[in-house]
């Protein structure tokens, strides 16, 4: 490894400790892991699979394209747990009458049976996340969130 020749009374450095976008980093992989963790155990999926339910469940007939816009995963990823998923028969595709080249996603019954039982585990992280938080901090912390995600504009133009 390579160190700096930079003095260190004038070289700077980031301090991951205070700085607030590598701790929001931290955060969201300890509630990735933890969440992965739920699915695994209850239900046999990866993340990615239980995203790709997610999506679908809260608003059925989404598109693969659809489902990379509102997720953080790339095209691969996605394609490869929708196939795990309609494989399983948790998820069914069904041909755009508008456009045959389009598909779109719905959980089957066995999908929903499933996604039901985990979402309140999924659910009961955020609780605990939030418990560590008043009412107000609570309410106060989604609006900062939102307004963040809203600001900050997504590099890969999706």
């Amino acid at each position: 490894m390579k160190t700096s020749n930079t003095p260190v009374a004038t070289r700077r450095v980031i301090e991951l400790g205070s700085y607030w976008p590598y701790q929001l980093t931290v955060l969201a992989d300890r509630i990735s892991r933890h969440t992965a963790g739920i699915v695994k155990q209850y239900g046999q999926l990866n993340l990615s699979q239980w995203r790709v339910m997610a999506a679908i469940a809260e608003q059925p007939g989404r598109t693969a394209a659809e489902v990379v816009t509102i997720t953080p995963m790339d095209k691969g990823i996605v394609s490869r747990a929708t196939k795990a998923l309609l494989v399983a028969g948790l998820v069914r595709r069904e041909a755009s009458t508008g456009d045959g080249r389009v598909s779109h996603l719905f959980l089957t019954g066995p999908g929903e049976t499933l996604y039901q039982a985990l979402m309140p585990r999924v659910e009961a992280v955020s609780r605990e996340i939030h418990a560590a938080l008043s009412p107000d901090e609570q309410r106060r912390f989604g609006a900062l969130l939102g307004r963040l995600v809203s600001t900050m504009s997504d590099p890969s133009g999706s």
